[in-house]
This record gives structure tokens, sequence and C-alpha cells, in this order.
């Protein structure tokens, strides 16, 4: 039977929090069914004499001085929290943790708490940690399989890692080896340490309400979560020389930063492997696609989705870009034999950023479901009668966005896509008994957390009985290369996937520099691939943009 009821207590240093935290316990209390039982807080103790660390004392200083994060930023929970009990505990250090007094835990266990979720104390040991039924919660900000410790995003930056990892974890006696309940990945903003902080925190907030929202539903193991395989090198704070250079290293990335937006302008072209999909999968797939002709100056052509016409013609639904306006319309081409463009016409342009024209045939008909997040809608389209334009049908969701990709799996539809302002990293995912809806969010979302293989590239497919969902990696670069995920399992209570493998670039090309999207039509599959150019009119306007900040910022 589900369970009804789960009592909830913090573990924390008083009333004040930071403000991640604090949106974290407000995400818990929002869940029907949970109750927050209790407060505890440390204790009095003798004061020690303050320790003075003069070998990390630069980035301490620019820590408590300098250093703004908005999550970070704090507090006051004294409202919300009011007629809580409150526990004052005085653990004692065995070893490296602190262990609660008998008397203490038999005060904690008076108030029978089924999870507690730790935002103060140190290290926590012994018996508290089994004391609760499901357990004592604990956030670790990095990727506990490369960095362990602290302080966050730090030493990310420091050895040029490209993502950043956090964790939810159920805290055991061994030092970071806590039972992982929930895990993502992140962008690591190579500039700015606050920016990358900033991201990691604030966008891993809901991840205690998921799974009590789980517990609540009645998944028996929600709360188990799985044992990390690897532990990676432990990191401290940073002592004064490496904080030093640092610095250097990230003023530098700002200047390269700088530098590539105006330099270096993304040109996408369209290309046609003449291959199934799922030939993909292999180890060494073959890669050799036909490209066609380069756009023409100051556009691109991108995210390609086809169909077959009437008579039997291939036509190419794809994102025709231009660097004038920053806009995109979906655009229709009919690519020939010998590589030659028979025809491109525009289907649809509303005045607004139009993208991924995603085709779904069903019934004899040919829909589509392009991204139109600049309208905040998810809206299902009909190619015409003529072939000459996609006539609007029914609002899906009314909800901005990105990269919808819409299958029937199992009796149902399934609509993915991801949202701002984490459009390459969260993954979100709606479902309904028929195409026109309405739509249901599913109750994890978002589903996945990685910038690695979140958001969507393409069709999914079925291939020896098991579903495929292509997903875009874009830790190095936006739309870098492709992961194909296996999907484990697709509810509307739960979703599971793995990332198996990743396809692309396409290398010995000139669009070798990125690849985010493929199309399954048959026997061919359609890809865009990505190379960098300098286009005058985007350098004038990311310039004026650059000029106008720093304008703003003088005033």
């Amino acid at each position: 039977m589900p369970e009804m009821r789960l009592r909830v207590g913090l573990l924390c240093s008083g009333t004040r929090f930071q403000r991640w935290q604090a949106e974290a316990i407000r995400q818990v209390l929002a869940v029907p069914g949970v109750e927050l039982v209790l407060l505890i807080t440390p204790g009095e103790t003798a004061t020690a004499p303050a320790k003075r660390h003069w070998g990390t004392a630069l980035y301490r200083r620019y820590r408590h001085r300098h250093f703004k994060v908005s999550a970070m930023q704090e507090e006051e929970l004294e409202d919300l929290l009011k007629g809580l009990p409150r526990l004052a505990c005085v653990p004692q250090r065995v070893g490296i943790a602190e262990h609660f007094s008998p008397a203490d835990l038999e005060r904690i266990r008076s108030h029978r708490p089924d999870v507690l979720l730790r935002f103060g104390f140190n290290i926590l040991g012994g018996d508290i940690l089994t004391l609760p039924r499901h357990g004592v919660w604990s956030y670790h900000h990095g990727d506990p399989a490369h960095f362990r410790g602290g302080p966050p995003g730090f030493w990310e930056i420091m050895q040029g890692a490209p993502i950043t990892g956090a964790v939810l974890q159920r805290l055991t006696d061994t030092l970071d080896a806590g039972r992982i309940l929930r895990q993502g990945w992140f962008h690591t903003v190579d500039h700015s340490l606050a920016e990358t902080v900033d991201t990691v925190l604030g966008h891993s907030t809901h991840w205690p309400a998921q799974v009590m929202r789980e517990l609540l539903a009645g998944v028996a193991d929600a709360a188990e979560g799985r044992v990390p395989t690897e532990r990676g090198k432990l990191y401290r704070y940073p002592g004064n020389l490496s904080f030093l250079h640092f610095l250097w290293k990230q003023f530098n990335n700002k200047l390269r930063f700088h530098r590539k937006e105006l330099e270096q302008h993304e040109e996408w072209n369209i290309g046609i492997l003449h291959q199934p999909i799922h030939e993909l999968l292999r180890e060494s797939p073959n890669l050799n696609v036909r490209w066609l002709p380069a756009p023409a100056a100051g556009q691109f052509r991108a995210d390609p989705f086809g169909y077959t016409d009437a008579e039997g013609r291939i036509n190419v639904l794809h994102e025709k870009y231009e660097h004038s306006t920053g806009l995109g319309e979906i655009a229709r081409l009919r690519p020939k034999a010998d590589n030659i463009l028979k025809r491109s016409r525009s289907m649809l342009a509303t005045g607004k950023h139009l993208s991924y024209p995603y085709v779904v045939q069903h019934a004899g008909a040919v829909y589509v479901v392009p991204e139109q997040a600049a309208e905040g809608t998810v809206q299902l389209y009909r190619v015409s009668a003529d072939n000459d334009a996609l006539e609007p049908l029914q609002v899906l969701l009314h909800e901005a966005l990105y990269d919808p990709t819409l299958i029937q799996h199992a009796g149902r539809w399934w609509l993915f896509g991801s949202k701002a302002p984490l459009t390459n990293t969260g993954l979100y995912l709606y479902h309904s008994e028929r195409l026109e809806g309405p739509y249901t969010p599913h109750p994890q979302n978002p589903v996945k957390l990685d910038v690695r293989s979140a958001r969507p590239a393409g069709t999914p497919f079925v291939h020896q009985g098991e579903l495929w969902r292509p997903g875009q990696d874009s830790s190095l670069t936006y739309g870098g290369r492709i992961a194909m995920n296996r999907v484990l399992e697709l509810s509307p209570t739960r979703y599971v996937e793995e990332t198996v493998q990743y396809v692309g670039p396409i290398q010995h090309c000139a669009w070798d520099k990125g690849l985010h999207t493929l199309c399954a039509m048959g026997d061919i599959t359609l890809v865009d691939g990505k190379r960098f150019v300098t286009v005058p009119e985007r350098k004038k306007a990311v310039k004026q943009r650059k000029l106008d900040k720093l304008k703003r910022k003088g005033t």
C-alpha cells in the first residue's frame, strides 16, 4: 500500500537558510502527504579559539566579501517553521564524524521521523543515520566520482572539467559513499564560478521532493539509492597560490568567451546518411554523410525532419535561420540524388523564432510539432493538402518547451522537451491518451538533469524491442554530439534511461564542430552538422549588446 504520510525532520543551524535550501524545503512542503515534525539544531558547546587559516586566507576572504551567488543568499524561514518542535543536540566527535548521544537519539526517535534532511552539522556518523526509516539525506555539490570535497565548481574550473555534478545521497558511515538518490550534471561556466555555483545549487532543489513523491506513491525502493562505483580525489579549500592561479585562469577564460562570441558564429547544414538510424548503435557506425550545398551567407539550415509525399518524394522540413534578424522559420526542401536542391520554400513563419519541426505521421496524415518557445506554447500543425504550408490544429501544451519530441509508445503519447533557463540540461516529460491531448506533466519533472544527454536530438526509435532516445551533448559546445539513450522504464510515474554511446560530430567534412539532430526515415537518416564562421551582422549585434551592458553597469 502506498504510504499516506511522510514525517520529515531538518538537521540545520536554525531558521536561517541559504536560498537554495529554503527552496528545497518549500518544495518538500508542497508534496501532499509530507509533514515537517521537528528541527534539530546544534546545542551550545564550549567556544574553541578561532583558527587562523593563513594558507587559504585569500580564497576565504574572496568567498566572504566578493563571492555573490543568488542561491547562497540567506532567507529567514521562522514564519514557515513556526510551531515546530526544536531539539538542541551536542554531537560528540568520533574520528572524523559527529555522533549523537543515546539521550539525543531517543529524543529524536520520539518524533518518529521517516526522513531527516541535512542542511547543517558536520560529517555525521553512527546511529543517527539509521534512526529514520528512510535515512538521512544530504547534498553534495560535485561529482563524487571525480570531485569529492570542495568548494563546489572551483576545482572543476581549475581542472578544465566541462561539467559540474551534484548528488542527493542517503548518508552511510563511509565518507563520500552515500547511496545516490538523485544525480545531475551541469555545464561548467569556466569564466564564472558564481554562475556555475548558482546553477548547480539552484537547479537541484527539487530532488528531495521528487524522492518523497515516489515514496508516497508506493515505490518501495525509492529511498534505497544506488551505491557509487567510483570515488574521486578529495579536494579542499585552495591554497593562496592556487587561488591566484584560479583568478588568472578565470580571467583568461572570460576573454576567450568574449572573443568567441564576437568571432565564432554557428552555421548548420543538413546531410543525408544512407542507412537506418539503428545502424548508429554499432560500435563504429558508418558516418559517410552527403551534405547539401552550403547555406547562403548569413543563414543556416538545421533540425531536419522528413516525410514522403503522395508522389514518393522526400520532403525535408527544417529551421531556416537568418543571422540578420535572429529568427528562424520552418522551410521545406527536396534533396535530389545529385545533391541539388530542387525547391526550397517557407512553410511557417510567425514573426517569432521557430525551429525543430518534429514530424509525426499518424492515421494517414503528416503532423508537425515545431519548437515555438517564443510563443510560450507547444502547437500541433498538419501539412496542408497541397504540401505548401503548416495548418494549426491544436495547442498541446501552454508551456514553452524546447525541441518538443512527440512519440506514441505502449498505448500512450509521450511529449519530451527541455525548458528555460537550462535548455540544454533538463529533460521534461508529458503524456496523454490522445495525440491532441490533454497532456499531463510527469510527476518527476524534470526527469533528468544532464547537459551531456538530456535535451532531445531527434527521432526516438525502437530497435530489437528496446526504445532509444537521441539526446544532445552540449557539455563542450552547443549541440556538440548526440547521446544514444536506452529507455529502461517509461510510465506515467517513472522514467529511467541510460546513455550507452555517443555519435558525432561527423569528422573529415566541413561541418565537423557539432551534431544535434537525427531523423529516422526508413533506410535513410537525416542529420545536421555545425561549423563556425564569422557573420558581420552577428558580430556587430554582439558588440553592441556588450557595449550596452557595460553602459548599464556604469550607470
